[in-house]
């Protein structure tokens, strides 16, 4: 899913600099963690091209289909943090 932060017509009291350089930008949700109020839940997500995570509000947020498939790259070998065997 895709998520746009909106332009609010007023800053909601959690916001940061961090939160105020991605008004109006677009990134991809990569979870959803419940919190009070229940009705509007943190919702984790990353924004290109540097990958910086950052939690909004639901309520703050335009969320809907991507316009492309997301393309995930690859981190790295499967379990190459594990102690190699002979």
């Amino acid at each position: 899913m895709a998520a746009s932060v909106r332009t609010p017509g007023y800053e909601p009291t959690y916001f940061t600099d961090v939160h105020r350089g991605y008004v109006g930008s677009t990134g991809i949700v990569h979870a959803i963690v419940p919190a009070v109020p229940r009705e509007d839940p943190l919702v984790k997500v990353k924004f290109p091209p540097d990958d910086r995570i950052v939690f909004f509000r639901l309520s703050d947020l335009d969320v809907r289909d991507p316009d492309e498939p997301v393309r995930h790259e690859k981190h790295g070998d499967r379990a190459s943090h594990l102690p190699k065997t002979s």
